[in-house]
């Protein structure tokens, strides 16, 4: 998995590129991941920081499905575990999907590694900076999910994914699609699994 940040992400977290690391071996992990993984959008992610009452926050779209989730209060510090939070969130959106959740397990055992770079594709920076004004609102939206002083981002992102219509050009046609369903559909072709 590689997940390509906007600058002023990348700078805020200060990830690293893989010639940036001391430790020889995680650079070359990390370079390798890049490498191998570049240019398959169903293991690309763009990223992109904002702000909710004082807390970063980090809003991550798959490239293949739109797919997107909001991480709360993502502190520098743990950066590292950005993979294991998109992991998360996507087995709780198909937490009633067996299949789904076989398919998720195989996934992540094909391709355990993650690792950050800089977001140059004008496309996703585009899809980002839209659904940050749009449906996050700047993330004022957030503040729809708090109950009883609690932010309840699983029925967030649950949302977005399963009830928020967006647009998407697949094979040259503009269609709306649900992200999950989208999701589902590219992992379900990815091995060659039916979706029913």
């Amino acid at each position: 998995m590689i997940i390509y940040v906007t600058k002023e992400t990348f700078d805020q977290y200060e990830f690293k590129m893989p010639q940036d690391f001391s430790d020889q071996f995680v650079g070359a992990m990390a370079g390798a991941v890049l490498e191998r993984e570049s240019g398959d959008p169903l293991l690309e992610w763009g990223g992109k920081l904002f702000y909710f009452n004082n807390m970063q926050c980090l809003q991550v779209v798959n490239f293949a499905s739109k797919l997107t989730l909001v991480l709360i209060d993502i502190k520098t510090e743990d950066k590292e575990n950005i993979p294991e939070y998109i992991a998360h969130y996507l087995f709780n959106l198909y937490e009633n999907n067996n299949k789904m959740k076989k398919l998720l397990e195989r996934f992540f055992k094909d391709y355990p590694t993650a690792c950050f770079s800089r977001l140059i594709d004008k496309s996703i920076i585009s899809s980002l900076n839209s659904f940050q004004s749009n449906f996050l609102l700047d993330g004022y939206r957030l503040a729809d999910y708090i109950s009883d002083g609690i932010l309840h981002s699983i029925d967030l992102n649950k949302y977005i994914n399963c009830e928020y219509l967006l647009r998407q050009k697949i094979n040259g046609k503009m269609e709306y699609i649900y992200p999950a369903e989208r999701f589902q559909q590219l992992l379900c072709e990815r091995y060659g699994v039916t979706e029913k």
